[in-house]
C-alpha cells in the first residue's frame, strides 16, 4: 500500500522529528539548569532598568540555542514604544568583528590579501610615509588618527551630520601617522572604516550590500542593517538617550561611519550572529579562529585583541568579547567559548550598566568555574609609602594628570587644577578611579595604566616646566592658520590676556602656555599645540597633537608675506 518510497519517507520525518525533540529537549534542560540564576539575572536587570524609561535587551545563548531573554524599558520615549526582542539598536563598535569577519572570508576566495599594503586598495593614499597592511588596519596599530578627533578639528561632533562617504573622503586625504605601523596598539575607528571602504572596491559593490548579502540573509538576520548616514530610516528603532539634571533627553547619533560601527540590529538577530559563533561553518570556523589570534607587535609584545575581537582571562576563564558604545547606545556580545555560552546585551541609555551587567552575568552561570582572586598582598598605605606614585603623568599629548600623596592618601588632580579627589585603595598599587564607573589606576615604576571599562590607557610619569603667561609673547601666535589635508581654519587670538582659539563650528578653547613655543588645552582632540618658527624667529605653523592624533600641521596664512 504505501511501498518503500513511503516507508523511507515516513522513517526520514521520524528522524527529523526525534532529532527536533532531542533539540527542545536539550534546550529546556539548559534553561531548568539555570533556572535560579536566570531569576537573578531578573532581578539584575530589575534594579537597573524602569518599564518606563530607557532600558535593555539581553539573551544568554547556549550550544547556540537562546536558553534566556528578556528586556526591559522604552525603545522611545515620546511615543511609548517599549523595548522587544525585533527592537533595533545601533551597535557601536560591535560592528567591528562584522568587517574583520568580510575581509576574511575575501581572503578565503583570494579575492585580496590581509598582508597587502592599503594603498594597493587605495590609491589616493600614496603619500603615507610607511606601508600599513589589512592586518594592522583591523588591530589597530596602523598608527593612523582616528576619524572621530579630526571631524572634531572641522568642528563636526557625533551629533552633527557626517555620512560614511563623508568620512571616507576625508581620511583619504590622510598624509601623517601617529606612529610607525606594528610599533603600538592604539584602538581607535579609522583602520575599519577604511578596512570597509576595501572591501567595498574589491566586490565593487556597496558595503551594506556585501554584508547583506554574505551575513544578514545567510543568518536570516532581517532585522539587521548598516546605516551609513542619518536620513536612512530604520525600523523598529531604539532611540539614543542621555540623563541630564535628572531627566532624559534624546542624544542623537548623526555622525555616521559603517566598516566600525552603524551596525543596527535586534537582540533577535544578534543572537543568531552569536549562535553562528558558536557553531560556525568549517570556512567560518578558520575565519573565527583567525580573528581570535593575538596582535604581535614589532617589539615582540602581544596584544590580546585579534581582528575585531578582544580576549582575556577572567577568574581563570577565557572570554573573546567586544563592546560598543556610541552616545547612549550600549552593545557588548561576550563568549566563553570553552563552555559554549553567549552573552548579548543592547542597550539606549548612556551609562556603563551593561557592561557591569554582563559580567555579573558570567559571575553568575560559572559560579563553579571561576577561580577567586587572590586577595592583595597591600592595602594600605602610609604617606611614605605613597610618595613613589606622585608626580605629573601623560594620559595623551595635553592631557596630564598629578597624582599626590598626603595623609596616607593618594589623590588625583587635573593638571593646572587646584581641585583634588581621593583614590581609594584596592590593593598592590591598584586604586579605584569612583568618578567613573569601572575605572581603576594600576601603578608600575614610573607609569600607570588608566582602566575604564575595557580599554586601558598607558599614563607615563614626566616632567613638565611650564612658563606663566606673562613670560610667553602671545602676539606672536596671533593670526590665521590652515589644514591643507582638511581644509579646516583656527584663528588665534588674545582674549583677556590669554590665548584663545576660534573656529567656524568648534567653540572656543582656552590655550595654557607650556613653554616659549608649546600650549596645551583642556580638549583632547586638541591636546597640545607645538609652534614651528623660520630661521627669522617668525612663527609660521604649529602641529596639533592629542587623543588619536599627532603633528596634525596648520600652516600660518600669512607666513610667506
Amino acid at each position: 500500500m504505501f511501498g518503500p518510497y513511503s516507508s523511507l519517507y515516513i522513517m526520514r520525518k521520524t528522524i527529523l522529528l526525534l532529532f527536533l525533540f532531542s533539540l527542545s529537549f536539550q534546550n529546556f534542560l539548559a534553561q531548568k539548569k539555570y533556572q535560579k540564576e536566570f531569576h537573578q539575572v531578573d532581578s539584575i536587570l530589575g534594579s537597573h532598568y524602569h518599564p518606563k524609561k530607557p532600558g535593555i535587551a539581553v539573551a544568554i545563548i547556549k550550544e547556540d540555542k537562546t536558553i534566556y531573554e528578556n528586556q526591559i524599558g522604552m525603545a522611545d520615549l515620546e511615543q511609548h514604544i517599549s523595548i522587544s526582542d525585533s527592537t533595533a539598536f545601533h551597535i557601536a563598535s560591535v560592528s567591528k568583528q562584522f568587517t574583520a569577519f568580510l575581509a576574511l572570508q575575501l581572503e578565503q576566495e583570494e579575492k585580496l590579501s590581509m598582508s597587502d599594503d592599503i594603498r594597493k586598495y587605495l590609491p589616493e593614499l600614496n603619500e603615507l610615509p610607511y606601508k600599513i597592511n589589512l592586518y594592522q588596519l583591523a588591530n589597530h596599530t596602523h598608527g593612523l588618527p582616528n576619524y572621530i578627533e579630526l571631524a572634531h578639528l572641522r568642528g563636526i561632533d557625533a551629533q552633527d551630520p557626517m555620512t560614511h562617504k563623508e568620512v571616507v573622503e576625508m581620511l583619504l586625504n590622510l598624509k601623517t601617522v601617529n606612529f610607525e605601523p606594528g610599533e603600538k596598539y592604539e584602538y581607535n575607528n579609522t583602520g575599519f572604516v577604511l578596512l570597509s571602504e576595501i572591501i567595498s572596491r574589491v566586490e565593487q559593490k556597496p558595503f551594506q550590500q556585501i554584508l547583506k548579502e554574505r551575513i544578514f540573509e545567510p543568518l536570516e538576520m532581517s532585522n539587521t542593517l548598516a546605516v551609513d548616514s542619518p536620513e536612512l530610516l530604520v525600523k523598529n528603532k531604539a532611540h539614543s538617550y542621555l540623563l541630564e539634571k535628572g531627566s532624559y533627553i534624546n542624544y542623537d547619533l548623526n555622525l555616521r561611519a559603517i566598516g566600525s560601527s552603524g551596525i543596527n540590529t535586534s537582540i533577535n538577530d544578534l543572537v543568531k550572529w552569536a549562535a553562528n559563533f558558536q557553531n560556525p561553518t568549517p570556512e567560518s570556523k578558520k575565519i573565527f579562529q583567525e580573528m581570535q589570534k593575538p596582535t604581535q607587535l614589532n617589539s615582540g609584545a602581544i596584544i590580546q585583541y585579534g581582528l575585531g575581537l578582544e580576549f582575556k582571562d577572567y577568574k581563570g576563564v577565557k572570554l573573546t568579547f567586544h563592546g560598543g558604545g556610541d552616545v547612549g547606545y550600549r552593545s557588548y556580545l561576550l563568549h566563553v567559548p570553552e563552555h559554549q555560552l553567549s552573552i548579548a546585551i543592547l542597550g539606549n541609555n548612556n551609562d556603563f550598566t551593561p557592561l557591569e551587567i554582563a559580567y555579573q552575568m558570567v559571575d553568575l552561570l560559572l559560579k563553579n568555574n571561576l577561580k577567586t582572586r587572590p586577595s592583595p598582598k597591600k592595602i594600605h598605605y602610609t604617606t611614605k609609602e605613597l610618595k613613589p606614585f606622585e608626580g605629573t603623568y601623560e594620559m595623551f599629548p595635553g592631557t596630564y594628570y598629578n597624582i599626590i600623596a598626603n595623609k596616607d592618601t593618594l589623590y588625583f588632580q587635573s593638571y593646572g587644577t587646584q581641585d583634588k579627589a581621593p583614590l581609594p585603595i584596592i590593593g598592590d598599587g591598584e586604586f579605584l578611579f569612583p568618578y567613573i564607573p569601572t575605572a581603576t589606576f594600576s601603578f608600575y615604576e614610573n607609569g600607570f595604566i588608566f582602566h575604564i571599562a575595557d580599554f586601558k590607557y598607558d599614563c607615563e610619569k614626566i616632567t613638565l616646566d611650564t612658563v606663566k603667561p606673562e613670560e610667553v609673547q602671545l602676539s606672536d601666535f596671533t593670526g590665521w592658520y590652515k589644514n591643507e589635508e582638511f581644509n579646516t581654519f583656527f584663528e588665534l587670538v588674545i582674549q583677556n590676556g590669554r590665548l584663545m582659539t576660534k573656529h567656524c563650528s568648534n567653540e572656543d578653547i582656552m590655550l595654557q602656555p607650556l613653554s616659549k613655543d608649546s600650549f596645551y588645552s583642556r580638549k583632547s582632540f586638541f591636546g597640545k599645540l607645538d609652534f614651528i618658527r623660520n630661521t627669522r624667529g617668525k612663527v609660521i605653523k604649529f602641529k596639533v597633537s592629542g587623543q588619536n592624533l599627532k603633528n596634525i600641521e596648520f600652516i600660518k596664512m600669512d607666513s610667506q608675506k
